[in-house]
């Protein structure tokens, strides 16, 4: 009786390739899945975690979130600029971009600034002002810019960001997402330009200023490469920026966070090991630098506001002596008891 040969041991090496498969793409799809914020100790209500250099996400948190991007939005309105201005045309400052609330520069109207110093006022110190005058100067109008800007990101693969200010102050239909803020920031270091300007801790303003960037990794870690914070009522410490780490590299955007710089501590350290570089832990040195909002003076307008302030002080002390004599003057003139002489009726 002739023998057919058996499948049942082909059919079991399917079945183990096939679990096999099944356990690869599992583990594959966790890394992108959403953590629990409780499991990460982050106070962030969004955030991603995304391979500099791929693009793919390594972890996230309710990555697509609609939320206020507070000044994040700074990055978007720098990149709309590069493509539409060169680095040295000049941009005059309206009384519209100088009434901007802080953070800002100090920008007065009628003055005249070039794209590049404007640019350096937007990415490190966050200049509200600096951003209506960009982008009156590249549309017209901050009104026709922000609508032209929310077209723009869209093209560039952030379809869940539309744009209401170009400095990201909160008003009602602005949203971003933590996905967009870091698909956006990959192509923002593209330009070697703005990555050089993001970089850089210190610059000197020309209206006396030496402006300081609001990003303190840059000042306590040399894994920072640059970033861009955010902070307002309505949208919390939002930021997105880049960190490397041997050949790794990896961009955390953030959104809606109430303790900022521990957040962006654990992420890096959970970045780092997704990517396999593992870093030590990260000491809690942010905190207790100085206020990034703070902008120091230049020397010479130091001295100058100093010989103003002795100005006035000297003013007031002439002035107060001055009015001290009237009193003492009018008090001796009147009659005393001693004098008053009583006449009988």
């Amino acid at each position: 009786m002739q023998e057919f040969p058996s499948r049942s041991g082909g059919g079991l090496n399917r079945l183990k390739l096939l679990v096999l498969l099944g356990c690869l793409a599992l583990a594959l799809w966790g890394l992108a899945l959403p953590a629990a914020a409780d499991d990460w100790q982050v106070t962030a209500e969004s955030f991603v975690i995304m391979d500099a250099k791929t693009g793919r996400i390594l972890l996230s948190l309710k990555p697509h979130k609609l939320l206020q991007p507070a000044s994040t939005i700074k990055i978007m309105t720098a990149m709309y600029v590069r493509e539409r201005l060169n680095l040295h045309d000049r941009v005059r400052v309206s009384r519209y971009a100088a009434s901007a609330p802080p953070s800002k520069v100090g920008l007065k109207p009628g003055e005249v600034y070039t794209v590049k110093e404007l640019l350096y006022a937007l990415l490190l110190s966050s200049a509200n002002d600096g951003a209506r005058a960009l982008a009156e100067r590249v549309s017209g109008s901050e009104k026709a810019f922000v609508r032209e800007l929310t077209r723009k990101v869209r093209e560039w693969g952030a379809y869940r960001t539309r744009v209401g200010t170009a400095n990201g102050l909160t008003v009602d239909g602005q949203y971003s997402s933590a996905e967009d803020l870091a698909i956006l920031f990959r192509r923002f270091i593209r330009d070697p330009v703005l990555a050089h300007i993001i970089g850089t801790k210190y610059y000197y303003f020309p209206n006396g200023r030496k402006l300081r960037n609001h990003d303190r990794f840059l000042f306590t870690t040399p894994l920072a490469r640059g970033g861009k914070t955010g902070y307002t009522r309505a949208a919390k410490h939002t930021y997105v920026g880049r960190f490397a780490h041997r050949d790794k590299e990896i961009i955390i955007a953030l959104m809606r966070s109430k303790k900022k710089w521990a957040d962006l501590r654990t992420l890096i350290e959970k970045g780092f090991a997704l990517a396999g570089a593992p870093i030590p832990k990260l000491p809690p040195r942010e905190e207790k630098l100085w206020s990034g909002k703070k902008v120091r003076k230049s020397k010479r307008y130091r001295k100058s506001k100093r010989k103003r302030r002795h100005h006035t002080r000297h003013k007031k002390r002439r002035t107060s002596r001055k009015r001290a004599k009237v009193i003492v003057g009018a008090s001796t003139s009147l009659p005393t008891k001693a004098k008053i002489i009583k006449r009988s009726p």
